[in-house]
């Protein structure tokens, strides 16, 4: 199995240790599932649509993300008639928000920006509406990261006569494999702030080689199961191969 993914952005930032995820209380986030792509690889239908041991993808990834963040997920599309069956394959009661994507931006980071322009949490965590692997305690992990930045900022702005100490953009999970933009967490304001500097085909990966002190998270210090978490499908034959159980292949 094969994922896309671009290459990690041009830094020296160093990967960082991340702790297991504790009783902190989760940080002040919202969860966007990227739903807005035309699915041209997996060939007929909406990919979000496909199911896996009978369960919609969409519906997976979605309840994934509502239970670790305690809060309804926001799902980015870019038709009315892509949230209309998006929505059938979810329970009325999940509440579940939709956004349409940014029409000037493409891509991941049209939904983004989108989102970044419709919820007040601090943090966006963003993930693909393909990704039917995601698995909690990784996404935890990285929210932990979240809620420890957030805590030391506000320590300092206690403690510290020079202001606040810089908090981290966003927070990128990375391995020798390059960087995980569709696995990450993102500050709204760092979102909004920079988003207007960007070409309508820009990515993700343009949006991080923009920001400063962005916090790169090493495979090693999060959960194993990150490495099935960031999975995520572009073909029936590559869902065919998830539902069968293969070892995910990189």
């Amino acid at each position: 199995m094969t994922r896309e993914r671009q290459n990690r952005p041009d830094r020296t930032d160093a990967p960082t240790a991340a702790a297991a995820p504790s009783l902190r209380p989760a940080p002040d986030a919202t969860a966007v599932v990227l739903a807005g792509g035309e699915s041209t690889r997996f060939g007929p239908g909406h990919k979000a649509l496909a199911t896996l041991d009978g369960e919609p993808l969409i519906r997976r990834v979605v309840g994934t993300l509502r239970a670790v963040a305690g809060r309804p997920p926001i799902v980015a599309v870019r038709t009315a008639d892509q949230r209309e069956r998006l929505a059938q394959a979810l329970p009325r009661d999940w509440d579940v928000r939709f956004v349409r994507d940014e029409p000037r931006l493409a891509g991941p980071l049209a939904g983004v920006t989108a989102a970044a322009d419709t919820v007040t949490t601090s943090w966006l965590f963003v993930a693909g509406c393909d990704m039917p692997l995601l698995e909690p305690h990784a996404v935890a992990a990285l929210f932990e990261c979240a809620a420890r930045s957030d805590g030391d900022r506000d320590r300092d702005r206690h403690v510290s006569a020079d202001g606040d100490r810089p908090s981290p953009p966003a927070i990128v999970p990375v391995s020798e494999r390059g960087h995980e933009p569709l696995h990450a967490l993102y500050r709204r304001a760092a979102v909004r702030d920079n988003v207007s500097e960007l070409a309508p085909d820009d990515g993700l990966g343009a949006l991080l080689n923009r920001l400063d002190g962005v916090e790169y998270v090493g495979f090693d210090a999060l959960p194993e199961s990150v490495d099935r978490s960031v999975t995520n499908v572009n073909t029936r034959t590559e869902l065919a191969r998830v539902a069968a159980g293969d070892e995910v292949r990189r």
